[in-house]
């Protein structure tokens, strides 16, 4: 794969939006959803990089492409051991926690802390699903293809760019302010390098930053109260140093190796 292959499905990603983003707002009026979490109907545009990832597959590879890309989705067995998933799954909402605790002892005024337990399988169900129809886009074909020609570091920061630039429409749409939207972003950009970091270091599993992907966004709807008192700022000072330290120990090149392993026996970052 080269790197200029990866401009089509940006493209397609960014066309495929563009209703989304135009239409949704108008969709919703005459809809008039009511719905527990601050989510835009705009947020359906998770179909684009999946049709992007499909359509860009199929004109190179044909249908034996998207069957191999599609097989990926499950791919759990790659991964080196089970504490990888786990890790996938308990990463962001630990961070979480941590962001709460920094606001509470920062004096933040904050809700009565109140989470539906009952939504965790509901969420979960609806995010591994978007989840999937993003990575497929953006883990399997973006950030795979990106690292070919450039550190993964480095590519993870070019697909986080896009994929938080994507993401400004819909974060303006639920009301949000531009501080609030420039810190999100960060955030945003900070979670590709964790995504990438999971995938690469698992042993190139797609699976595992699926389930990253789900669970950053159940953590997120799932923070006191539906995502009300989330502060993207602290997050991001809470992600910011975890980040570094995880570039640190495996490496900018790779974010695979791990910095103290024997000579010859650290992972590589998978192929495409």
């Amino acid at each position: 794969m080269t790197a200029q292959r990866v401009l089509p499905f940006f493209l397609l990603t960014l066309v495929f939006a563009l209703p989304f983003w135009v239409f949704g707002p108008a969709a919703e009026r005459w809809l008039d959803l009511a719905l527990p979490i601050r989510l835009p109907l705009s947020a359906l545009m998770i179909v684009c990089p999946f049709a992007a990832a499909l359509i860009v597959t199929a004109r190179e590879r044909g249908g034996t492409g998207v069957r191999a890309l599609l097989a990926r989705i499950g791919d759990w067995r790659v991964a080196r051991g089970p504490l990888w998933i786990a890790a996938a799954a308990t990463l962001m909402p630990a961070a979480l926690a941590l962001s709460w605790v920094a606001m509470v002892l920062a004096g933040r005024p904050l809700p009565e802390p109140a989470i539906d337990l009952a939504a965790i399988p509901v969420f979960l169900v609806l995010f591994l699903v978007s989840g999937t129809l993003e990575e497929v886009g953006w883990q399997a074909v973006a950030s795979e293809r990106l690292q070919t020609r450039m550190s993964a570091l480095a590519a993870a920061l070019a697909v986080g760019g896009f994929w938080s630039a994507w993401h400004i429409v819909p974060y303006l749409q639920t009301g949000n302010g531009v501080v609030w939207v420039a810190w999100h972003c960060a955030v945003t950009v900070l979670l590709r390098v964790l995504t990438l970091w999971l995938a690469n270091a698992s042993g190139g599993s797609l699976f595992v930053a699926i389930v990253f992907h789900a669970f950053c966004n159940v953590a997120y709807f799932l923070f006191p109260n539906y995502g009300s008192a989330y502060d993207p700022m602290t997050a991001a000072l809470v992600l910011a140093p975890l980040t570094a330290l995880v570039v640190w120990l495996w490496g900018p090149q790779t974010l695979a190796r791990w910095r103290f392993a024997r000579s010859g026996h650290g992972p590589g970052r998978p192929s495409s």
